[in-house]
């Protein structure tokens, strides 16, 4: 089964705007990710997923790194309207680590201080 990124379609564009023309930041940020995945060479072995909600609503906008055997991360605080190319970056390093562990400062300098959590694989 490929990793996944998992956007909450939720999320608002920030703790005070949860919509911009009718649209959440968590919307807005999946369809960026779509244009950009479509052209992305990697995209057989990461799937682009959406959920209602991630529970971080005090933190928008907020995504998800899973994978079989790897911990997930959370990122939370995210720029819907500039974060989705350094998202698929970000990717490609959580892809390139056979067990997951992808350190802060590897990822792009707008992700290093926004991810909130990293959860360890299930046994």
């Amino acid at each position: 089964m490929p990793d996944q990124l998992i956007v909450c379609k939720s999320c608002g564009f920030s703790v005070n705007e949860d919509k911009r023309n009718d649209e959440t930041g968590g919307a807005h940020l999946l369809k960026h990710l779509e244009t950009l995945y479509d052209q992305w060479p990697r995209k057989a072995e990461l799937t682009l997923e959406a959920t209602g909600c991630l529970c971080i609503c005090d933190q928008p906008c907020a995504i998800a790194y899973v994978g079989t055997g790897k911990p997930t991360y959370l990122f939370a605080d995210l720029d819907p309207t500039t974060c989705a190319a350094d998202l698929l970056t970000a990717a490609e390093l959580y892809l390139d680590s056979n067990d997951g562990m992808v350190s802060a400062y590897k990822l792009p300098p707008e992700l290093q201080t926004r991810r909130i959590a990293r959860i360890p694989p299930a046994p």
